[in-house]
């Protein structure tokens, strides 16, 4: 092994990540009723369901079976790939800045498995109830699984910052951009700033990930472990 080889697992993970992503929104049933600047708020709103009215606001009143294709699809996709892939793109990063041993290291993926465990439950009860809207009371809600997500992903944010300002060598920039996810959280959960802010913040924290595993990828070229 290498000190290539996490830097290029992470990078071929968050290329995953990035094709999954896309992928969910240009789905032919999600494209067919949303826009793609609507996909992100579309599925922010079924996430945050709490009572029958919430579903009712997501779905329509009748019920639009567009939008239950589309949900469905989105969900599933989501579930089956981007949950899995993102959740080792996170635990690969973090093992490529700290190393496995490092206790921050381990707190990162610890708060991406809490993170994405949390999704996993929230996705199953999306797909439960665009299922059988008619019983959807029966699974609700879904918004505290979507909290406690948003809060794993932003604490592995934390640890990961934690590594960047602790290791030999400091990385100011990461650590910036890998904490600024949980505040932006905690203001969407106050509800002092809008619910989808939030989203940019994780999209430049994971875009920073993969820029810097193509970083020591190139730095790594050719050198021992």
């Amino acid at each position: 092994m290498t000190v290539r080889t996490w830097p290029l697992t992470t990078l071929i993970l968050g290329l995953g990540t990035l094709v999954c992503f896309v992928a969910m929104g240009a789905h032919p049933d999600v494209a067919a009723i949303y826009e793609r600047a609507e996909v992100s708020a579309a599925v922010s709103l079924f996430q945050r369901a709490e009572t029958l009215g919430d579903v009712a606001v997501v779905f329509g009143a009748p019920v639009d079976e567009r939008v239950v294709a589309a949900q469905n699809a989105i969900n599933t996709l989501d579930l089956f790939g981007f949950i899995p892939v993102y959740t080792l793109f996170l635990c690969a990063a973090a093992i490529m800045f700290g190393g496995l041993r490092n206790r921050w290291t381990q707190a990162a993926i610890a708060f991406a498995l809490i993170g994405a465990a949390a999704d996993a439950v929230e996705t199953w009860k999306q797909i439960q109830i665009a299922s059988d809207i008619e019983n959807a009371e029966a699974h609700l809600p879904i918004a505290p699984w979507h909290w406690l997500k948003y809060l794993g992903l932003s604490l592995n944010g934390v640890a990961i910052t934690s590594i960047a300002l602790s290791g030999e060598k400091r990385r100011w920039i990461l650590a910036v951009i890998a904490f600024l996810p949980l505040p932006a959280v905690a203001l969407a959960f106050m509800e002092l700033a809008p619910v989808t802010a939030f989203s940019a913040t994780f999209a430049l924290y994971w875009l920073t990930l993969l820029v810097f595993s193509v970083i020591e990828l190139v730095r790594g070229k050719g050198s021992p472990a």
